[in-house]
């Protein structure tokens, strides 16, 4: 069953009430629930700069849901094994608050390496507001949404020195983690 068939059957949990113009490309129902729950993880994400991170499934009962978000560190999360009867559809994760040294507007390479060693794809929210999707079976990250999408970091500044594209291979991810200036 493919993760299309599988949303379409289920009861949206969260709130999903979409306002934000830069959300406007988001026609998934899970890509939805998504951003609508970064919005509030983000806020505990930026005050402690800290990763969070678990999965975004389905119910036994059938209804969408996110798993409760495991606290990490300013670089790194491990996620909470999800409860028995339910169906993980995709892992997430934040990338903490924003700071010059920290090419974290995209997803790592460690990031996308996870979400294949895993078969799930992954939602990842930055500190300007981005959300990604690492889609595992393709090893490709997509930008589903642009800087304020999701709760972002009152000190984010764009880096136009550095500035991420829209989608990367995993290939992708490797070079640009290579030619990391290290501070924008």
């Amino acid at each position: 069953m493919t993760r299309m068939s599988l949303i379409g059957a289920v009861l949206l949990t969260w709130p999903a009430v979409v306002q934000a113009q830069s959300r406007s490309d988001l026609n998934d129902e899970l890509d939805v629930f998504a951003a609508a729950f970064f919005d509030t993880l983000q806020v505990q994400s930026i005050a402690e700069n800290v990763e969070f991170c678990g999965y975004f499934g389905i119910l036994a009962d059938g209804r969408l849901a996110a798993t409760k978000a495991a606290r990490g560190t300013v670089d790194s999360c491990l996620p909470d094994e999800p409860p028995a009867g339910f169906v993980a559809l995709a892992s997430y994760h934040t990338h903490g608050a924003y700071t010059l040294e920290s090419d974290s507007e995209v997803p790592s390479v460690d990031d996308m390496l996870s979400d294949m060693d895993e078969g799930v794809d992954g939602y990842v929210a930055t500190p300007g507001g981005r959300l990604w999707l690492n889609i595992f079976d393709e090893a490709l990250a997509v930008q589903l949404c642009g800087p304020g999408c999701v709760t972002a970091d009152p000190n984010y500044r764009h880096c136009g020195a550095y500035p991420p594209d829209f989608e990367y291979t995993l290939d992708g991810l490797y070079t640009r983690a290579e030619k990391d200036p290290g501070i924008c």
